[in-house]
């Protein structure tokens, strides 16, 4: 007879370097979905991809931390806080409060690590790329949004609550 029981798959410790490649891949992987349907003239399918952006850095640190499909709020409240402008300040409002494992004052250090790297990295994208052609705006995006999330799921992942 086999006994069939659930084991929670959560991992007690759990590197940052792994979360920070999930999140950093999966916030590229949204981001350049939404520089091509901003080429492509969409504006429903970039508005909802600009939001699920947001939503990179929570995935990442989830599947790091295996615990992907046990804080659903804290992805939705990484989509709603992905509002341009107001996702300084939203998006670790909204992530911590429908999480159980972060705090919002720490969010939002890491939140502000996270825009300091990637507007770094974009600006140094753009210094190297500098030419009269705007194509290397897209990458440059794309590569600055992947290390926000990338920073933003190491964090999370090392300052994590864990209860």
């Amino acid at each position: 007879m086999i006994p069939l029981t659930a084991i929670p798959m959560t991992r007690p410790s759990t590197n940052p370097w792994l979360a920070s490649i999930y999140a950093g891949v999966f916030t590229a992987i949204i981001a350049a979905a939404f520089v091509l349907t901003f080429q492509a003239a969409v504006p429903v399918l970039y508005i909802i991809t600009l939001l699920l952006i947001g939503a990179g850095p929570v995935l990442g640190y989830q599947i790091a931390n295996g615990t992907l499909g046990s804080e659903w709020l804290a992805l939705i409240g990484g989509i709603i806080g992905g509002i341009p402008v107001l996702d300084i300040i939203l998006w670790p409002i909204l992530v911590g409060a429908l999480s159980r494992t972060q705090s919002i004052g720490k969010l939002f250090l890491i939140n502000i690590i996270g825009i300091i790297i990637g507007i770094i990295v974009f600006l140094l994208l753009t210094k190297v790329l500098n030419t009269q052609d705007p194509a290397w705006l897209g990458p440059a995006i794309v590569i600055g949004a992947a290390f926000w999330g990338g920073a933003c799921g190491a964090m999370m992942t090392a300052w994590r609550n864990v209860a």
